[in-house]
């Protein structure tokens, strides 16, 4: 009995976070309740709180698996011989992530406001400091800094080529990523 309840608070959870995504697509982060995210899935306002105590935790909750998976993807790039090969696998797996998590990205980027509470919860600076220090050593110059930092934008910044087909998509930005980081 217990996975089955397990099974039922795993899809709910997964429920309440697709509802906000459409929800703060459709209306916008701050224009977004949690009252409205329960009246979307026929839920009470307690229901929802139970699994996210506050609108910042579900955020944080739909931000976390792109977080895990960035830290994988420095894993990765950590376990390769040469900086050329670190760049290498860090720019294909950020293109590989960037495309597979396309439409949540490109909600997560359209809205101010969410983006800026988003980026005051984030992990991602601390993210973006482990892959610097994974490509360049433990003190890496201003410039190969900000050349790993100008690479998380760009995820937001595909959504601007709605056009492109996922393997364009993820050949573009495995590209962009490249020329961005330089090689010494």
């Amino acid at each position: 009995m217990t996975g089955v309840r397990a099974e039922q608070a795993r899809r709910t959870r997964a429920g309440i976070q697709a509802a906000a995504l459409a929800l703060f697509a459709a209306r916008g982060y701050d224009a977004t309740s949690l009252q409205d995210i329960a009246d979307e899935l026929g839920l009470t306002k307690a229901a929802v709180y139970y699994h996210f105590p506050s609108k910042l935790e579900l955020l944080q909750s739909i931000c976390e698996p792109v977080y895990e998976s960035v830290s994988a993807i420095i894993a990765r790039s950590a376990e390769q011989g040469s900086r050329q090969r670190r760049i290498d696998v860090l720019a294909e797996g950020f293109a590989d992530l960037t495309v597979s998590r396309r439409s949540t990205i490109s909600v997560l980027a359209a809205d101010p406001v969410m983006h800026g509470r988003m980026k005051a919860a984030s992990k991602m600076d601390d993210l973006l400091d482990q892959a610097a220090r994974v490509l360049y050593g433990d003190a890496p110059t201003p410039d190969q800094v900000l050349a790993v930092r100008a690479i998380a934008p760009l995820s937001d910044s595909i959504s601007a080529l709605p056009e492109l087909g996922d393997e364009q998509a993820r050949e573009v930005l495995c590209r962009a990523v490249k020329r961005l980081l330089p090689r010494r």
